[in-house]
């Protein structure tokens, strides 16, 4: 086993190794060259398989962490344990959320599906002498179905992006308990840097999850020099969205309640007081963000191809002719569903609650949301656009 496992550890190192292991498009096919490279002859496929699977299971030391650097991706990240769980990359995302980019790097690559290494987080400290410090292009923060999944979609399609969107790894260690903030921030930014490594021709934009805005200034300290673009909406629409189908923050999950007190579940009132709730702390967590003069703030009605092309610039890249094609095509689909043409359902959204309720949920919150959308600097224009929902 030992043999196996310094071969393991060769092997997740070397560039020459793993492009030969990338051309296996089956489990056999990887399997036979595993047995070429390490000169294994003996065991079977099935005890190969469980030794590729003990291996899997235990924390790689720090030393061949940083030779996994710029190479692999970190994935996942476990709070109970503090593990990373690593993949290749297979091209720079695309997909609508980071997990489904994910999901295909690993359903694509019988690499992948065999080869899943795991490294405690304290590793990431082994990687940071091995890849450069990573100056994102810029960050994203919303309410949640305000068009942050529509803007990042679209900015994905310029060539000079690597968009990574609700990366599961770093909003996860932004809510581990056991991390102080200093933790925190060095650890997301060793995230970042590793993620930015696998693609040196591009730059990072990264769209936090909605709840991320508590960890704003935390963030903004590690990141002075980044412009932010904050996305908001009319109230009664974003819950109107998670009436239909409900979000992480929006479903009372007990893993965000240290992250506001907006999160703790009450025991009296129904569910929509519980998401009016959550969505007036979102909005006052935004409203202390927007002072910053490195944020810029837009309405959901606001997005069009224009204004899209304002962000690429504010994040500092270039939209050619070609990516302002993609854009536009992008944007006749559905944001979350690239493969449904969108249709605009804002009458729908409009009759979810009667007149009783949206009177209710304006006296909470209206108030708050015109003072977002004043930040903004401009009129709102009555525009449809691809549904973020």
């Amino acid at each position: 086993m030992r043999e196996l496992r310094d071969a393991y550890y060769k092997l997740l190192c070397s560039p020459a190794q793993l492009d030969l292991c990338r051309q296996a498009h089956s489990v056999a096919d990887l399997l036979a060259a595993l047995r070429r490279l390490w000169g294994v002859e003996g065991p079977g496929d099935a005890d190969l398989l469980h030794a590729l699977g003990t291996l899997n299971q235990e924390d790689v030391p720090p030393e061949v962490a940083a030779g996994m650097a710029g190479r692999w991706l970190p994935r996942s990240y476990h709070v109970r344990t503090q593990r990373l769980a690593w993949c290749l990359p297979d091209g720079a995302p695309t997909e609508p959320f980071h997990d489904e980019y994910l999901s295909r790097c690993r359903q694509g690559s019988a690499l992948n599906q065999l080869v899943t290494p795991r490294t405690s987080l304290k590793a990431l400290a082994a990687c940071a002498p091995q890849v450069p410090r990573a100056q994102p292009a810029g960050f994203i923060f919303h309410l949640s179905r305000c068009g942050s999944t529509l803007l990042s979609g679209c900015l994905s399609e310029l060539d000079g992006a690597a968009v990574f969107s609700e990366s599961p790894v770093l909003t996860e260690v932004l809510l581990d308990p056991a991390l102080s903030p200093h933790e925190k921030q060095a650890h997301v930014q060793g995230l970042i840097d590793l993620k930015a490594s696998l693609f040196p021709s591009r730059r990072v934009v990264v769209k936090w999850n909605a709840w991320d805005i508590f960890h704003a200034q935390l963030l903004r300290s590690a990141y002075p020099a980044v412009p932010v673009v904050a996305l908001v909406r009319d109230p009664v629409e974003i819950l109107a969205s998670h009436q239909a189908q409900a979000g992480r923050h929006m479903s009372g999950d007990p893993s965000l309640a240290a992250v506001a007190p907006a999160f703790v579940a009450s025991q009296v009132g129904s569910l929509l007081d519980h998401r009016i709730r959550v969505l007036e702390g979102l909005m006052q967590g935004m409203l202390a963000f927007l002072s910053d003069p490195g944020v810029t703030c837009l309405d959901y009605r606001q997005l069009n191809g224009g204004t899209l092309r304002q962000v690429a610039a504010i994040f500092g890249l270039p939209c050619a002719a070609e990516s302002q094609r993609r854009i536009a095509q992008r944007m006749q689909r559905n944001a979350k569903l690239p493969g449904v043409r969108f249709e605009p359902d804002g009458a729908r959204k409009a009759a979810v609650f009667d007149a009783v309720t949206v009177r209710a949920i304006a006296q909470r919150l209206a108030a708050r949301y015109q003072t977002l959308v004043r930040a903004s600097g401009r009129t709102v224009p009555d525009l449809e656009v691809a549904d973020a929902c």
